[in-house]
């Protein structure tokens, strides 16, 4: 991995990722044509690469996969850290190192560009976080020492709608693949998770429930659902509650 890593903190430039509400829901694997069209109907597509992303992130966590244990436990502070990439099967291009957090009903994240110059997917696993703690700013030094263990590929179908200042996705197609133990990146063995679908909405905090209205016609209710969570079940690192 390149020596002298230099990240980009996209956060101070979006407002939209430092501080939101976020609200999820599930439906049936069948039912992704329906919630695309509910969606269409209220909100506007989101075209970037395609009409369709392929989201892959690599999980981090501690030996005991305390974050993971953290969601489980429904803790009002938590905290989760990941590597995502768009549109490639490796992260052979730019990619990005995020911290999500949770403080009781408000969630953000601290979202820094890798450049593709670091070559994240040529280098051992235990590298990545290593390489990342020392170029992020001092204060996330204390999560990051903890979280030096890469525990799944998460990747899924990724639709993206927009709603005035709230945003929409559609994800579907889930697969996770085990890394726990794997000296580097490989997507092998995958579990596959044909159902649910899922639909979040990222709005800022206090506002109008607009997600309700719009997912109305299929009386969705939210939910609690965290793809992490869920591979680290499917996986068999911890047990499915």
């Amino acid at each position: 991995m390149t020596a002298g890593l230099t990240l980009e903190d996209e956060t101070a430039q979006r407002s939209d990722l430092a501080r939101r509400g976020e609200t999820k829901f599930t439906f049936d694997r069948e039912d992704a044509a329906v919630v695309r069209a509910v969606l269409r109907r209220a909100a506007t597509p989101l075209v970037y690469a395609g009409p369709v992303s392929v989201v892959r992130s690599v999980y981090f966590d501690d030996a005991e996969l305390g974050a993971c244990r953290a969601n489980l436990d429904g803790l009002g502070a938590r905290n989760k850290f990941r590597v995502r990439w768009y549109d490639r099967v490796q992260p052979d291009g730019d990619c990005w190192f995020e911290i999500k957090w949770r403080r009781s009903l408000a969630t953000g994240k601290h979202r820094f560009r890798v450049p593709a110059s670091a070559e994240l997917g040529r280098a051992p696993l235990l590298e990545w976080p290593r390489a990342l703690q020392a170029a992020a700013p001092a204060r996330f030094a204390p999560l990051l020492d903890k979280m030096q263990q890469a525990v799944t590929v998460v990747e899924y179908r990724r639709e993206h709608f927009a709603l005035g200042d709230a945003r929409f996705t559609l994800d579907y197609d889930l697969r996770f693949y085990p890394l726990m133990g794997r000296r580097r990146l490989a997507l092998r063995f995958a579990e596959r998770l044909p159902s649910p679908v899922v639909v979040e909405c990222k709005a800022p905090l206090g506002g109008d429930h607009r997600e309700q209205r719009v997912l109305r016609p299929l009386r969705a209710r939210p939910v609690r659902f965290s793809k992490y969570v869920t591979a680290c079940q499917r996986l068999g690192y911890i047990a499915a509650s």
